[in-house]
């Protein structure tokens, strides 16, 4: 083992270590993110000598850790029923302010939960992860283009979902409706 390999990498983890472990949390249940980011990290030691140098060595990392957590996903999958709530777990996200949750937060998360796999990731990559269209294309390996249709397919199909739960919200229920008068003669009688 060189020096020079371990002090590389040892800079390349100490850099990217933190929005690494970001990306995992988001992505599979908190009592099993070690493993996926100790994973990643370990590929990336294997691999050293491929990783490009900065600053696109930060997007082959998120590339790896998309790769990691997906055979992740499959492995546990192939485990049981039980498992079978990781779509569910994989949104849990900790509220970072002190202030009241904001109700639109489930409406969002409702929202995106219902979207396909790679349309969630578009936005959770610019969202959460704060990558760049161009940045997120990569880790996808995909065109710009082509990230950046899905990415506004996804973020149309949230938008309609949320303004279609706040407009049910907001009606009427029927049985409401059946205890108001319809004439005036009505509310009289």
């Amino acid at each position: 083992m060189s020096s020079d390999r371990a002090k590389g990498f040892e800079r390349t983890y100490s850099i990217h270590f933190r929005d690494i472990a970001s990306y995992v949390v988001r992505r599979v249940p908190r009592d099993e993110v070690e493993v996926v980011v100790v994973n990643v990290f370990v590929v990336a030691w294997r691999r050293f000598e491929r990783v490009p140098a900065p600053p696109d060595d930060r997007l082959w990392l998120f590339g790896l850790a998309r790769r990691c957590v997906a055979e992740h996903t499959r492995s546990r999958a192939r485990q049981g029923r039980l498992r079978a709530k990781l779509a569910d777990e994989e949104f849990s996200v900790e509220a970072t302010s002190s202030s009241a949750p904001d109700p639109r937060h489930d409406l969002v998360l409702t929202a995106m939960a219902k979207l396909k796999t790679l349309d969630r990731e578009c936005l959770q990559l610019v969202l959460w992860d704060e990558l760049s269209h161009a940045d997120a294309a990569a880790v996808l390996g995909c065109s710009l283009n082509a990230f950046e249709l899905r990415y506004q397919r996804a973020r149309n199909r949230v938008r309609d979902d949320i303004d279609v739960s706040v407009d049910a919200s907001t009606r009427p229920t029927p049985s409401a409706l059946t205890d108001v008068p319809l004439t005036p003669k009505e509310a009289t009688a």
